[in-house]
């Protein structure tokens, strides 16, 4: 599925071979009325390679989102492989508690650095993000503020790699959702799966990838037709929200749109 920032599904595709499928779908969403600059997903790496062959010229963007969860993925590794060193001879019983005491206690340690990279990425600190991760990373090599095991020495290795990989892009990110509001999740996104999940039960009984996306396509027309009723865009559709031309387009509801008006 590919949307816009209005909450618009542009395309719906059946992905059975992704770089053909995918680069047909992100092809098919692009035309006169548009040309989008932007392409946010998570960190898959074959993404950018099919998206620029189908939209020349476009940005990659992260979501921050993802970009949380790998952070907070690397913190659970860091303490999940902490070793210990004991006498030897000791039980495995006493082994094993000590183990988790001092994984519990290097968890409490990296708490609060883990906090620092959450707040980074909160509303409001857009202009001071990478003041928090610079201070969260130098924390991370503090031996009074961390214990400094093998694995905290990886995680700061990894953490430091990610944002030599993604810190432009992310600090281009975080500059422009400051001025202009720029959509840094794919939160919408996923709203949008949750309310697919009903449907895809019924479409796992097609045979055909063409009845399949011809089924897809008029949930989605549905949807994007739908006026919420509560929420953030309570009172709006995604047609207005995206001011599409509804004369342009021949249906000002999704009856009209599938010939069942009257």
């Amino acid at each position: 599925m590919a949307i816009c920032e209005n909450g618009l599904i542009r395309g719906v595709k059946v992905v059975r071979q992704q770089s053909r499928d995918l680069g047909a779908l992100f092809k098919d969403v692009v035309g006169k009325g548009y040309q989008p600059q932007y392409f946010l997903s998570d960190f898959d790496v074959h993404f950018p390679k099919i998206v620029s062959q189908a939209i020349e010229g476009i940005l990659f963007l992260k979501d921050f989102v993802h970009a949380l969860r790998i952070i907070g993925r690397y913190f659970d590794v860091a303490v999940r492989q902490v070793t210990i060193e004991v006498p030897q001879g000791t039980s495995l019983k006493e082994r094993q508690k000590q183990l988790d005491l001092k994984r519990h206690l290097l968890r409490k340690r990296l708490k609060p650095v883990l906090a620092l990279f959450f707040k980074a990425f909160q509303p409001g600190y857009e202009s001071v993000a990478f003041l928090y991760i610079e201070g969260a990373l130098a924390r991370l090599q503090d031996p009074q503020i961390v214990i400094q095991t093998e694995s905290v020495c990886d995680l700061h290795k990894q953490l430091t790699k990610f944002f030599a990989k993604h810190g432009k892009t992310l600090e281009f990110q975080f500059e422009q959702k400051a001025q202009v509001g720029l959509l840094c999740t794919s939160n919408l996104l996923e709203s949008k799966n949750s309310i697919f999940k009903p449907f895809a039960r019924i479409a796992q009984s097609f045979q055909r990838s063409d009845t399949c996306e011809r089924f897809w396509s008029g949930v989605a027309l549905m949807e994007d037709f739908d006026v919420k009723q509560r929420g953030l865009h309570q009172g709006t559709s995604a047609m207005q929200r995206a001011e599409i031309n509804l004369d342009d387009l021949g249906a000002h509801s999704f009856f009209e749109a599938v010939g069942l008006a009257d």
